[in-house]
């Protein structure tokens, strides 16, 4: 799983969470840094979280960028925007067509626990 987020200590939070349930996350903290790890010859992640607020993107063109980068490769990504913003806020609406869920902060962990095993059996 892949977490971007300019906020590291936010973004470490959420990998920690996501340890708890037993998968492994890693942490980029601008949009370039996700799009590189991402890029890497052997990177398949299943799941990114997305800040839609990034520094130097918005996480929306983040989030296009990496499923075109999946898409290309043949395999599924489940893109989930996580923001202090909703789906119906202007950065929200922006990221909607690229996202697949929506996680506002403060993230709600039984949302983030359905989430995770939602996509742990899509994957499976």
């Amino acid at each position: 799983m892949l977490i971007v987020d300019d906020n590291q200590a936010a973004a470490e939070l959420l990998q920690e969470l996501i340890a708890l349930q037993d998968h492994q996350a890693v942490c980029a903290y601008t949009a370039q840094q996700a799009l590189d790890l991402a890029a890497q010859p052997g990177a398949r992640f299943c799941l990114a979280f997305i800040d839609l607020t990034l520094p130097d993107q918005p996480g929306a063109e983040v989030a296009r960028q990496l499923r075109a980068q999946a898409q290309a490769q043949g395999r599924p990504l489940v893109l989930v925007a996580v923001s202090g913003y909703g789906p119906n806020d202007p950065a929200g609406r922006q990221a909607a067509p690229h996202v697949d869920h929506f996680l506002q902060k403060p993230i709600d962990f039984d949302a983030l626990d359905r989430l995770l095993a939602a996509t742990a059996a899509a994957t499976a």
